[in-house]
């Protein structure tokens, strides 16, 4: 009688199936903008520590070339199967090592926009514009350099 259920359940899904449920017929094609990719390019560039975005420079400036986005320029490729180019601006904080903050910079980029969008990623170009160098303020209002809070001696 087990069996006779489980025939019964079977038959009735492949029906459910066949009469178009499963939705494979749809036609049509998802564009996703570039403000939208710029976006999750942006999300992943603050996820890394110790970057922040910054100013593309001069040429964005005067407006000449592609629109920047909070430091991140988007280039897609037209076709069945667009392939995306990022170019990050960045500011990297000091003491850290700049190869290795680009290549993080560069694989959280890639895994966070191929993951959302589905689009394949060319290129990840990061372009280091500065240094940022992170002073902490003490509950007087008096600004401290990083290296003296860490450094264990009291005052």
């Amino acid at each position: 009688m087990v069996e006779s259920m489980n025939e019964d359940f079977n038959v009735e899904e492949k029906q459910d199936m066949e009469s178009g449920l499963g939705q494979t017929n749809l036609e049509g094609k998802v564009r996703i903008s570039e403000d939208v990719i710029a976006q999750l390019a942006t999300k992943a560039l603050n996820s890394v520590e110790g970057v922040s975005p910054a100013s593309p420079g001069l040429m964005a400036n005067l407006r000449l070339g592609r629109k920047t986005v909070n430091g991140v320029r988007i280039s897609i490729s037209d076709g069945d199967s667009p392939e995306i180019v990022v170019d990050a601006y960045i500011s990297v904080k000091y003491g850290l090592r700049i190869p290795d903050v680009c290549w993080d910079v560069q694989e959280a980029v890639k895994e966070q926009v191929e993951r959302y969008t589905g689009y394949a990623i060319k290129g990840v170009n990061i372009y280091v514009q500065g240094i940022t160098f992170a002073e902490k303020k003490t509950a007087d209002g008096e600004a401290t350099d990083a290296a003296d809070m860490f450094s264990g001696e009291e005052a």
